[in-house]
Protein backbone atom coordinates (compact mmCIF):
# COMPACT_ATOMS: atom_id res chain seq x y z
CA UNK A 1 0.00 0.00 0.00
CA UNK A 2 1.40 3.39 -1.01
CA UNK A 3 1.30 6.37 1.31
CA UNK A 4 0.09 9.54 -0.29
CA UNK A 5 1.68 12.95 0.26
CA UNK A 6 -1.49 14.14 1.95
CA UNK A 7 -0.91 11.50 4.62
CA UNK A 8 2.84 11.90 5.06
CA UNK A 9 3.05 15.70 5.26
CA UNK A 10 0.57 16.16 8.15
CA UNK A 11 2.31 13.36 10.03
CA UNK A 12 5.70 15.02 9.60
CA UNK A 13 4.27 18.37 10.63
CA UNK A 14 2.81 16.82 13.76
CA UNK A 15 6.13 15.20 14.66
CA UNK A 16 7.96 18.48 14.14
CA UNK A 17 5.54 20.42 16.32
CA UNK A 18 5.64 17.74 19.00
CA UNK A 19 9.40 18.10 19.36
CA UNK A 20 9.43 21.90 19.49
CA UNK A 21 9.98 23.94 22.63
CA UNK A 22 10.32 27.70 22.32
CA UNK A 23 11.25 30.35 24.85
CA UNK A 24 9.94 33.92 24.49
CA UNK A 25 11.19 36.89 26.48
CA UNK A 26 9.56 40.25 27.12
CA UNK A 27 11.44 43.06 28.88
CA UNK A 28 10.62 46.76 29.31
CA UNK A 29 13.45 47.46 26.86
CA UNK A 30 12.89 45.13 23.92
CA UNK A 31 15.93 43.99 21.93
CA UNK A 32 16.24 43.07 18.28
CA UNK A 33 17.87 39.62 18.49
CA UNK A 34 17.59 37.02 15.78
CA UNK A 35 15.92 33.76 16.72
CA UNK A 36 18.14 30.69 16.71
CA UNK A 37 18.49 27.23 18.20
CA UNK A 38 19.94 27.06 21.72
CA UNK A 39 21.05 23.95 23.57
CA UNK A 40 19.12 22.90 26.69
CA UNK A 41 22.13 23.67 28.91
CA UNK A 42 22.45 27.25 27.62
CA UNK A 43 18.67 27.69 27.79
CA UNK A 44 18.67 26.56 31.43
CA UNK A 45 21.31 29.14 32.32
CA UNK A 46 19.30 31.85 30.55
CA UNK A 47 16.19 30.84 32.54
CA UNK A 48 18.20 30.77 35.78
CA UNK A 49 19.62 34.24 35.11
CA UNK A 50 16.24 35.67 34.23
CA UNK A 51 14.63 34.22 37.39
CA UNK A 52 17.48 35.36 39.66
CA UNK A 53 18.78 31.94 40.77
CA UNK A 54 22.02 31.87 38.77
CA UNK A 55 24.02 31.12 41.94
CA UNK A 56 22.87 27.49 41.69
CA UNK A 57 23.92 27.15 38.03
CA UNK A 58 27.66 27.82 37.90
CA UNK A 59 28.80 24.41 36.67
CA UNK A 60 28.25 24.89 32.92
CA UNK A 61 29.27 28.52 32.44
CA UNK A 62 32.41 27.57 30.49
CA UNK A 63 30.53 26.07 27.56
CA UNK A 64 30.91 28.00 24.31
CA UNK A 65 27.30 28.92 23.60
CA UNK A 66 26.30 29.77 27.17
CA UNK A 67 27.76 33.29 27.41
CA UNK A 68 26.41 34.25 23.99
CA UNK A 69 22.94 33.02 24.93
CA UNK A 70 22.96 34.96 28.22
CA UNK A 71 24.19 38.12 26.46
CA UNK A 72 21.44 37.87 23.85
CA UNK A 73 18.48 36.68 25.90
CA UNK A 74 19.34 37.35 29.56
CA UNK A 75 18.20 40.28 31.68
CA UNK A 76 20.12 43.47 30.98
CA UNK A 77 20.30 46.81 32.76
CA UNK A 78 21.39 49.94 30.88
CA UNK A 79 24.62 51.37 32.24
CA UNK A 80 23.28 54.81 33.11
CA UNK A 81 19.68 53.85 33.85
CA UNK A 82 18.04 54.40 37.20
CA UNK A 83 16.64 51.62 39.39
CA UNK A 84 13.21 51.86 37.81
CA UNK A 85 14.65 50.88 34.44
CA UNK A 86 15.74 47.46 35.70
CA UNK A 87 13.68 44.34 36.25
CA UNK A 88 12.42 44.40 39.80
CA UNK A 89 9.56 41.98 39.06
CA UNK A 90 10.15 38.77 37.15
CA UNK A 91 7.77 36.09 35.88
CA UNK A 92 8.27 32.65 34.32
CA UNK A 93 5.26 31.16 32.51
CA UNK A 94 5.10 27.61 31.14
CA UNK A 95 2.40 26.70 28.61
CA UNK A 96 1.88 23.06 27.69
CA UNK A 97 -0.39 22.71 24.68
CA UNK A 98 -0.70 22.52 20.92
CA UNK A 99 -2.43 25.86 20.26
CA UNK A 100 -0.46 28.77 18.85
CA UNK A 101 -0.25 31.79 21.18
CA UNK A 102 -0.69 34.83 18.97
CA UNK A 103 0.30 37.25 21.74
CA UNK A 104 3.87 35.87 21.70
CA UNK A 105 4.46 36.55 18.01
CA UNK A 106 6.14 39.92 18.56
CA UNK A 107 8.42 38.79 21.40
CA UNK A 108 12.09 37.86 21.14
CA UNK A 109 12.39 34.08 21.08
CA UNK A 110 14.67 31.10 20.57
CA UNK A 111 14.17 27.37 20.14
CA UNK A 112 15.46 24.54 22.33
CA UNK A 113 17.33 22.00 20.26
CA UNK A 114 17.05 19.19 21.09
CA UNK A 115 13.86 19.83 23.01
CA UNK A 116 13.58 17.92 26.30
CA UNK A 117 10.39 16.04 27.12
CA UNK A 118 7.60 18.01 28.79
CA UNK A 119 8.18 16.11 32.04
CA UNK A 120 11.82 17.27 32.09
CA UNK A 121 10.73 20.85 31.33
CA UNK A 122 8.20 20.70 34.13
CA UNK A 123 10.86 19.32 36.48
CA UNK A 124 13.22 22.19 35.67
CA UNK A 125 10.49 24.71 36.43
CA UNK A 126 9.86 23.08 39.81
CA UNK A 127 13.58 23.22 40.61
CA UNK A 128 13.82 26.90 39.62
CA UNK A 129 10.86 27.67 41.87
CA UNK A 130 12.48 25.83 44.78
CA UNK A 131 15.75 27.68 44.23
CA UNK A 132 13.96 31.03 44.23
CA UNK A 133 12.25 30.40 47.59
CA UNK A 134 13.81 27.39 49.36
CA UNK A 135 12.35 28.34 52.71
CA UNK A 136 8.74 27.98 51.55
CA UNK A 137 8.88 25.59 48.58
CA UNK A 138 11.70 23.15 49.29
CA UNK A 139 9.65 21.09 51.72
CA UNK A 140 6.77 20.63 49.24
CA UNK A 141 6.46 17.52 47.10
CA UNK A 142 6.38 17.72 43.31
CA UNK A 143 2.62 17.14 43.21
CA UNK A 144 1.80 19.85 45.76
CA UNK A 145 4.20 22.36 44.23
CA UNK A 146 2.90 21.63 40.74
CA UNK A 147 -0.64 22.24 41.91
CA UNK A 148 0.41 25.53 43.52
CA UNK A 149 2.14 26.76 40.38
CA UNK A 150 -1.06 26.25 38.38
CA UNK A 151 -2.66 29.10 40.35
CA UNK A 152 -0.69 32.29 39.85
CA UNK A 153 0.75 33.86 43.02
CA UNK A 154 1.19 37.60 42.52
CA UNK A 155 2.79 38.06 45.94
CA UNK A 156 5.82 35.93 45.04
CA UNK A 157 8.88 37.20 43.22
CA UNK A 158 9.91 35.77 40.86
CA UNK A 159 6.47 34.60 39.80
CA UNK A 160 6.02 31.06 38.41
CA UNK A 161 2.91 29.91 36.54
CA UNK A 162 2.05 26.72 34.64
CA UNK A 163 -1.07 26.09 32.57
CA UNK A 164 -2.42 23.98 29.73
CA UNK A 165 -5.12 26.52 28.80
CA UNK A 166 -4.19 28.93 26.03
CA UNK A 167 -6.87 31.44 27.05
CA UNK A 168 -5.74 31.43 30.68
CA UNK A 169 -2.12 31.78 29.58
CA UNK A 170 -2.94 34.72 27.29
CA UNK A 171 -4.97 36.57 29.93
CA UNK A 172 -2.26 36.26 32.57
CA UNK A 173 0.42 37.21 30.04
CA UNK A 174 -1.41 40.41 29.11
CA UNK A 175 -1.87 41.29 32.77
CA UNK A 176 1.83 40.83 33.52
CA UNK A 177 2.79 42.96 30.51
CA UNK A 178 0.60 45.80 31.77
CA UNK A 179 2.26 45.56 35.19
CA UNK A 180 5.75 45.90 33.63
CA UNK A 181 7.00 42.44 34.52
CA UNK A 182 10.13 41.01 32.91
CA UNK A 183 8.51 37.93 31.43
CA UNK A 184 9.99 34.62 30.34
CA UNK A 185 7.66 32.10 28.70
CA UNK A 186 8.30 28.53 27.63
CA UNK A 187 5.80 26.88 25.31
CA UNK A 188 5.94 23.16 24.64
CA UNK A 189 3.48 20.51 23.47
CA UNK A 190 2.10 18.34 26.27
CA UNK A 191 3.34 14.80 25.86
CA UNK A 192 3.62 11.77 28.09
CA UNK A 193 6.92 10.48 26.76
CA UNK A 194 9.80 10.41 29.20
CA UNK A 195 13.18 8.77 28.97
CA UNK A 196 15.72 8.01 31.64
CA UNK A 197 18.19 10.50 30.15
CA UNK A 198 15.78 13.36 29.46
CA UNK A 199 16.40 15.03 32.80
CA UNK A 200 20.16 15.11 32.15
CA UNK A 201 19.77 17.25 29.01
CA UNK A 202 19.64 20.36 31.21
CA UNK A 203 23.20 19.84 32.47
CA UNK A 204 24.38 20.11 36.06
CA UNK A 205 23.03 22.39 38.79
CA UNK A 206 22.52 22.27 42.54
CA UNK A 207 19.46 22.47 44.76
CA UNK A 208 19.15 23.86 48.27
CA UNK A 209 19.25 21.30 51.06
CA UNK A 210 16.44 21.04 53.56
CA UNK A 211 17.71 21.25 57.14
CA UNK A 212 15.72 18.58 58.96
CA UNK A 213 17.09 19.45 62.40
CA UNK A 214 14.75 21.47 64.54
CA UNK A 215 16.00 23.34 67.59
CA UNK A 216 14.55 25.55 70.23
CA UNK A 217 14.37 29.24 69.28
CA UNK A 218 17.23 30.14 71.65
CA UNK A 219 19.69 28.06 69.61
CA UNK A 220 18.71 28.86 66.04
CA UNK A 221 21.56 31.26 65.43
CA UNK A 222 24.22 29.00 66.91
CA UNK A 223 23.23 26.18 64.55
CA UNK A 224 23.17 28.52 61.58
CA UNK A 225 26.61 29.85 62.53
CA UNK A 226 28.00 26.31 62.79
CA UNK A 227 26.60 25.48 59.37
CA UNK A 228 28.10 28.60 57.84
CA UNK A 229 31.55 27.84 59.25
CA UNK A 230 31.40 24.35 57.74
CA UNK A 231 31.20 25.88 54.24
CA UNK A 232 27.62 25.15 53.23
CA UNK A 233 25.72 27.35 50.79
CA UNK A 234 24.79 30.68 52.41
CA UNK A 235 21.33 30.77 50.84
CA UNK A 236 20.23 27.72 52.83
CA UNK A 237 20.40 29.38 56.22
CA UNK A 238 18.31 32.53 55.83
CA UNK A 239 16.73 33.13 59.22
CA UNK A 240 13.01 33.39 59.78
CA UNK A 241 13.17 36.76 61.51
CA UNK A 242 15.55 39.17 63.18
CA UNK A 243 14.86 38.13 66.76
CA UNK A 244 15.32 34.41 66.30
CA UNK A 245 18.41 34.67 64.09
CA UNK A 246 20.36 37.07 66.30
CA UNK A 247 20.00 35.60 69.76
CA UNK A 248 23.63 34.39 69.82
CA UNK A 249 26.28 36.56 71.42
CA UNK A 250 29.09 35.04 69.37
CA UNK A 251 30.81 37.66 67.21
CA UNK A 252 31.04 37.32 63.46
CA UNK A 253 34.49 36.04 62.60
CA UNK A 254 36.66 36.94 59.67
CA UNK A 255 36.57 39.87 57.30
CA UNK A 256 33.09 40.30 55.87
CA UNK A 257 32.66 41.52 52.28
CA UNK A 258 31.04 44.87 51.66
CA UNK A 259 28.80 43.42 48.91
CA UNK A 260 26.83 40.23 48.49
CA UNK A 261 25.53 38.87 45.19
CA UNK A 262 22.09 37.91 46.53
CA UNK A 263 19.67 38.91 49.28
CA UNK A 264 19.75 35.44 50.87
CA UNK A 265 23.57 35.44 50.97
CA UNK A 266 23.56 38.83 52.71
CA UNK A 267 20.98 37.76 55.29
CA UNK A 268 22.61 34.43 56.13
CA UNK A 269 26.23 35.62 56.24
CA UNK A 270 25.51 38.74 58.33
CA UNK A 271 22.79 37.05 60.44
CA UNK A 272 20.26 39.53 59.16
CA UNK A 273 22.69 42.37 59.85
CA UNK A 274 23.02 41.10 63.46
CA UNK A 275 19.59 42.48 64.23
CA UNK A 276 20.70 46.09 63.78
CA UNK A 277 19.47 46.64 60.22
CA UNK A 278 18.22 45.00 57.04
CA UNK A 279 19.83 43.72 53.85
CA UNK A 280 18.97 45.87 50.83
CA UNK A 281 20.07 46.18 47.23
CA UNK A 282 22.61 49.00 47.34
CA UNK A 283 23.37 49.29 43.64
CA UNK A 284 24.02 47.30 40.46
CA UNK A 285 27.51 47.22 39.01
CA UNK A 286 27.15 47.04 35.19
CA UNK A 287 30.89 46.44 34.69
CA UNK A 288 30.99 43.08 36.50
CA UNK A 289 29.90 39.95 34.70
CA UNK A 290 28.14 39.67 31.39
CA UNK A 291 24.97 41.42 32.55
CA UNK A 292 26.16 43.30 35.59
CA UNK A 293 26.09 42.26 39.22
CA UNK A 294 23.79 43.29 42.06
CA UNK A 295 25.30 44.49 45.33
CA UNK A 296 23.37 43.73 48.50
CA UNK A 297 24.59 45.25 51.77
CA UNK A 298 23.36 46.01 55.27
CA UNK A 299 21.48 49.21 55.98
CA UNK A 300 22.04 49.89 59.69
CA UNK A 301 19.51 51.56 61.98
CA UNK A 302 19.94 53.05 65.43
CA UNK A 303 18.62 51.18 68.48
CA UNK A 304 17.33 52.52 71.77
CA UNK A 305 17.68 51.11 75.25
CA UNK A 306 14.75 49.64 77.16
CA UNK A 307 14.05 52.91 78.93
CA UNK A 308 14.42 54.88 75.71
CA UNK A 309 17.06 57.21 77.13
CA UNK A 310 20.10 55.90 75.28
CA UNK A 311 20.46 55.62 71.50
CA UNK A 312 23.13 53.42 69.95
CA UNK A 313 24.20 53.63 66.33
CA UNK A 314 25.78 50.74 64.46
CA UNK A 315 28.12 50.42 61.49
CA UNK A 316 30.19 47.84 59.67
CA UNK A 317 29.37 45.34 56.88
CA UNK A 318 27.06 43.43 59.25
CA UNK A 319 26.06 46.37 61.50
CA UNK A 320 28.12 44.61 64.17
CA UNK A 321 30.27 47.58 65.15
CA UNK A 322 28.99 49.80 67.93
CA UNK A 323 29.47 53.54 67.59
CA UNK A 324 31.76 54.60 70.46
CA UNK A 325 32.50 58.10 69.20
CA UNK A 326 31.03 59.73 72.34
CA UNK A 327 33.20 57.65 74.65
CA UNK A 328 36.19 58.21 72.39
CA UNK A 329 35.85 61.97 72.45
CA UNK A 330 35.34 62.01 76.22
CA UNK A 331 38.52 60.03 76.78
CA UNK A 332 40.42 62.02 74.15
CA UNK A 333 39.38 65.40 75.53
CA UNK A 334 40.08 64.31 79.12
CA UNK A 335 43.52 63.07 78.11
CA UNK A 336 44.30 66.28 76.25
CA UNK A 337 43.11 68.36 79.22
CA UNK A 338 45.24 66.39 81.67
CA UNK A 339 48.28 66.65 79.41
CA UNK A 340 47.73 70.39 79.12
CA UNK A 341 47.33 70.75 82.89
CA UNK A 342 50.47 68.77 83.63
CA UNK A 343 52.38 70.68 80.96
CA UNK A 344 51.19 73.99 82.39
CA UNK A 345 52.25 72.96 85.91
CA UNK A 346 55.70 71.80 84.78
CA UNK A 347 56.15 74.96 82.73
CA UNK A 348 55.17 77.16 85.65
CA UNK A 349 57.63 75.45 87.99
CA UNK A 350 60.37 75.61 85.37
CA UNK A 351 59.73 79.31 84.80
CA UNK A 352 59.86 80.01 88.53
CA UNK A 353 63.19 78.18 88.88
CA UNK A 354 64.81 80.02 86.02
CA UNK A 355 64.15 83.52 87.42
CA UNK A 356 67.06 85.40 89.13
CA UNK A 357 66.88 86.01 92.87
CA UNK A 358 66.08 89.63 93.85
CA UNK A 359 68.96 91.82 95.06
CA UNK A 360 67.27 92.68 98.38
CA UNK A 361 68.22 89.31 99.76
CA UNK A 362 71.87 90.41 100.13
CA UNK A 363 71.18 94.04 101.14
CA UNK A 364 71.85 93.56 104.90
CA UNK A 365 75.02 91.59 104.48
CA UNK A 366 78.29 93.54 104.57
CA UNK A 367 81.40 92.41 102.89
CA UNK A 368 84.56 91.35 104.71
CA UNK A 369 86.57 94.14 106.41
CA UNK A 370 90.30 94.55 106.13
CA UNK A 371 92.39 93.98 109.28
CA UNK A 372 94.90 96.56 110.32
Amino acid sequence: MKLSASTILPALAHLASASTARIHIHDPQQRDVQSRDVSPVAARLVLAQRTGVEDYHNADLEQDDVIDAINDYGLQTPMFADKAAGCERKAFLLYEGEEHIEALSSYTSFDLSPAPASSAIRGLMLDLARQSDPKQLLKLSDEILLDRLQSIQYMSSPLFFLTTSSSHFTSELNRLVKESYCITTLTTPLDTSSTATSKFQWGTYTLPKLNTKRSVPEKLLSEAHASLSSGSHPALHASANHSSSNSSSEPLRGILPACFTSLSACESTTRNCTGHGTCRKAYRDPDRGSNGLDCYSCSCVATKSADGKKTTTWAGPACQKKDVSVEFWLIALFTIAMMGLVGFAVGSVWEMGSEELPSVIGAGVSGPTARK
